[in-house]
C-alpha cells in the first residue's frame, strides 16, 4: 500500500489540492447589453462558457468564503462538514472520467463498465478525502494565476499558477484544464514538476499487472476506508 500512494506524492497531491481553495478571487465584471427590437429567438445567444481562469477564481471565492464565514472549519475541522463542501463545491470542477481514464492507462479499455464504474468512485473518494485536509489551510496560503499561454480556441489548456505561503518558497502549480459542453474541468495537474495523472498511472500499472482491475479497485476502497476513519474516526 504505501509503494502505492508514496509519501512524497501525497504531500504534493495535498499542496496541488490546495491551489482551488487558497487562490485569490477577482469577480469577473461583464457588461449589459441593451435590449434590441428583434425577435426573442433571435435575441438570445448561447451561454458564454467562464475562462479557466475565472473557473479557478470563482470556486476559489465561493470556498474561501465558506471558511472565512465559519472559521470553526479551520480551527476545530468537523470532517464530515468538509467532506461535504469539498463535494459539493470543488469535484464539480473536475473531469473524473478523463481523470479516471487517463490514470488507469491501456487498462481502462479492457475495464468492464461496472469496473469502470467503480473505478472513478473509488478514485473521486480519493481525491475527495486528500483535498478536504488541505482546505483546512486555506488561510494560510495564497495563489498568483500567471499568464496563460493558449488560444482563446484552444480545447485543452495549462493553467499555470503559484502557491504562495508564509515563509515559504513559492511552489509552481499547473493545471490541465479541458472545455467541456458544461465548461472548463480539471483532469491534471502539476506540482514541482510532478504530473498526477503520470504518477498514478504508473503506480496503478504495478497493481493491475499483479492483482487485475478487481484488485486496484480493492485497493483504492482500503485506502479510502483508512483515509476516512483517520478523518473522521468512523470506518
Amino acid at each position: 500500500m504505501v509503494q502505492v500512494f508514496a509519501l512524497l506524492f501525497q504531500r504534493r497531491l495535498f499542496l496541488a489540492s490546495s491551489l482551488l481553495i487558497v487562490a485569490s478571487a477577482v469577480s469577473a465584471q461583464t457588461g449589459a447589453l441593451s435590449a434590441l427590437p428583434v425577435p426573442l429567438q433571435l435575441a438570445q445567444s448561447p451561454p458564454v462558457i467562464a475562462a479557466p481562469e475565472d473557473v479557478v477564481r470563482r470556486v476559489t471565492q465561493d470556498v474561501i468564503e465558506i471558511f472565512k464565514s465559519d472559521r470553526s472549519l479551520t480551527q476545530k475541522p468537523d470532517p464530515e462538514r468538509v467532506l461535504a463542501i469539498v463535494n459539493e463545491r470543488v469535484m464539480p470542477v473536475v473531469n473524473f472520467s478523463r481523470m479516471t481514464a487517463l490514470s488507469v492507462g491501456r487498462y481502462w479499455n479492457q475495464a468492464t463498465s461496472e469496473q469502470q464504474r467503480l473505478l472513478m468512485e473509488a478514485f473521486r473518494e480519493l481525491l475527495v478525502l486528500t483535498y478536504s485536509e488541505a482546505v483546512t489551510y486555506a488561510p494560510e496560503a495564497t495563489i498568483q494565476i500567471r499568464p496563460g499561454r493558449y488560444l482563446p480556441t484552444d480545447d485543452e489548456v495549462v493553467v499555470r499558477t503559484l502557491l504562495q505561503r508564509p515563509s515559504k518558497e513559492p511552489i509552481p502549480i499547473d493545471y490541465r484544464m479541458q472545455r467541456t459542453a458544461s465548461g472548463w474541468k480539471v483532469y491534471d495537474f502539476n506540482v514541482l514538476g510532478l504530473w498526477m495523472v503520470e504518477h498514478y498511472r504508473a503506480q496503478f500499472a504495478q497493481i493491475i499487472s499483479a492483482r487485475g482491475i478487481d484488485g486496484l479497485i480493492g485497493v483504492l476502497i482500503e485506502k479510502n476506508k483508512s483515509l476516512r476513519q483517520s478523518r473522521t474516526g468512523r470506518p
